[in-house]
């Protein structure tokens, strides 16, 4: 018994590690560099959206789950270079990694209905995940000046820290992640099918 798990353990990670081949490592700083000048210049613009996982999940169509996770992890590790909170939310960005690309290794990025409902799910993974951070770690308030006013809004109206700050991640989080969905596939498809790497034969 301990030898089936033990084999099984080796298995699990050799296909992870399997993901990672020379075109997936080289995609990762893509990827960062993608999420980082989206992140970035929604900060100089002072938008209330994000526009920093557009890469995670371009990695996602590209390369899979694993590397896409590592892509957002590294993401929210280089922008805190602008915005030092956003480390709190490294967990959020692999997460979204992790299953954009399960999403795609099941064809859910393949036809437009499937696209949107590929990015209704990932709004709702950033929602669930970032809301108990943005109220246990930052007591509401977040770095970017509109969606905290909006959040301020809910909770002049009656709600509660937790519903306010929930129902400004749902607005905010369904435009961010559906336009990031749609650019993510909108670049994956425009590049030619000899450099995509071999996950991508699965995904597109």
């Amino acid at each position: 018994m301990a030898d089936s798990t033990s084999q099984a353990e080796r298995g699990f990670f050799s296909r992870i590690a399997s993901d990672f081949t020379t075109r997936a490592w080289v995609l990762i700083p893509v990827g960062v560099g993608i999420n980082f000048v989206g992140g970035t210049l929604v900060k100089v613009l002072n938008l209330p959206i994000f526009l920093d996982t557009i890469g995670t999940i371009l990695v996602a169509l590209l390369a899979g789950p694993w590397v896409a996770a590592l892509t957002g992890l590294t993401t929210n590790l280089v922008l805190v270079v602008s915005d030092p909170t956003l480390i709190a939310y490294a967990p959020v960005n692999a997460a979204i990694g992790l299953i954009a690309g399960f999403l795609a290794l099941r064809g859910w990025f393949k036809t437009y209905p499937k696209i949107v409902a590929s990015g209704l799910i990932i709004m709702l993974t950033g929602v669930i995940l970032s809301a108990p951070i943005v109220v246990l770690v930052f007591g509401g308030v977040t770095s970017s000046p509109s969606r905290s006013a909006l959040t301020a809004f809910f909770l002049a109206t009656g709600s509660t820290i937790w519903g306010s700050v929930f129902t400004t991640g749902v607005i905010v989080e369904v435009v961010d992640k559906l336009l990031s969905v749609f650019v993510a596939v909108f670049v994956a498809r425009a590049i030619p099918e000899r450099y995509r790497p071999q996950k991508a034969q699965q995904t597109l």
